[in-house]
């Protein structure tokens, strides 16, 4: 049976709500139909942004102002999309993840009512953490799909958001796992050194230097020594965010946390000559970023190419993850998040 699926994520990058509507019979296929992407208004931006670096949630209004939003943005989606939709799938704002304490919080009101009866599937991470997993990554099996629409026996999906994740896919064997960070410490210090959100195409590194001093540091960090499946929060390596502030050269040091992305997954695969590269996330529009991936790795893309909109393959996911939980299909294993038995990911809100 086919559904028509529509999936809701807010990424860590904290830019907004993407929208993405397929169609799928939940392991097979997943045919993209539609996409959109709704920005968040500078005031939630802000108040988020304030919680996730203060680590608590103090001012309450951020809820409000978030549901209103994903309210708005979800019935305008369907307005937009005359076709008959049979679920949505919603991710939420994770703001907290710790994988030792098995806590993830994503920000969202389950009793939020959009303009539709439909079947609304929220919770994606619940089931993980409570059979013993990390909580994340939770799209490997979305990507095993990708892999199989684009004949691919074997591959390596390098997700970079506010942390970078990857899905190596060996055959029928997925194993996946938090890598690095992403773009969330980068852009954290891009935007408290000199006030701009991103490193836009690469443009303030694109010229810079690694230092070995800050390379070396962080790589001694003990998340290194972590064999996958493993996961991050976004602000783990935000320790080191006081030292890379005070140093004087903001091009060298983004340089250097970039190099940092592709060298540590280069660690985690043994034979990386094996697998094509495929690059997804925002962190792939980075320019200097995808020629330092092409230092450590021979074949080097990105989702683009492959005919796959590479702005919406987070949103997709959680609609195919809600086909999934439809059909009560494993979604998680231990091999990607630890979880102890294969279970669905989700719940009805």
């Amino acid at each position: 049976m086919e559904y028509m699926a529509l999936g809701c994520m807010s990424g860590t990058s904290l830019d907004g709500i993407d929208c993405s509507l397929i169609k799928s019979d939940g392991f097979s296929f997943a045919n993209e139909i539609s996409n959109k992407f709704f920005p968040y208004s500078e005031e939630l931006k802000n108040k988020l942004y304030i919680i996730i670096n203060q680590g608590y949630l103090k001012d309450t209004s951020v809820l409000t102002l978030l549901n209103q939003e994903y309210k708005n943005s979800i019935n305008q989606f369907i307005k937009n999309n005359k076709v008959k939709i049979d679920l949505i799938a919603m991710h939420g704002q994770t703001i907290y993840h710790d994988q030792n304490t098995k806590i993830s919080i994503q920000l969202f009101d389950k009793n939020l009512k959009f303009d539709t009866n439909l079947p609304v599937i929220c919770n994606f991470r619940k089931n993980d953490l409570l059979n013993g997993g990390n909580g994340a990554p939770i799209m490997p099996e979305f990507h095993k799909t990708i892999a199989a629409q684009l004949d691919l026996k074997k591959v390596i999906f390098v997700n970079i958001g506010g942390v970078t994740n990857i899905t190596i896919i060996d055959n029928n064997k997925i194993t996946a796992g938090d890598s690095s960070f992403g773009n969330g410490i980068i852009n954290d210090l891009i935007f408290e050194k000199i006030g701009q959100n991103f490193d836009k195409d690469g443009s303030l590194s694109e010229n810079g230097k690694n230092l070995d001093t800050i390379f070396y540091k962080i790589l001694k960090d003990k998340y290194f020594n972590e064999e996958l499946p493993k996961s991050l929060d976004r602000n783990y390596f935000h320790k080191y965010k006081k030292e890379l502030l005070n140093h004087e050269s903001l091009n060298n040091t983004i340089f250097t946390l970039l190099e940092i992305i592709p060298f540590c997954i280069s660690e985690l695969v043994s034979s990386s000559s094996e697998y094509p590269i495929i690059l997804m996330g925002g962190g792939r529009k980075n320019l200097t970023l995808q020629k330092i991936f092409k230092k450590y790795f021979e074949n080097v893309s990105l989702i683009d190419t492959h005919s796959i909109n590479g702005d919406f393959i987070e949103s997709q996911g959680m609609a195919y993850l809600g086909v999934r939980y439809f059909l009560k299909k494993h979604s998680t294993y231990y091999t990607t998040t630890k979880v102890q038995k294969n279970v669905y990911l989700g719940e009805r809100c």
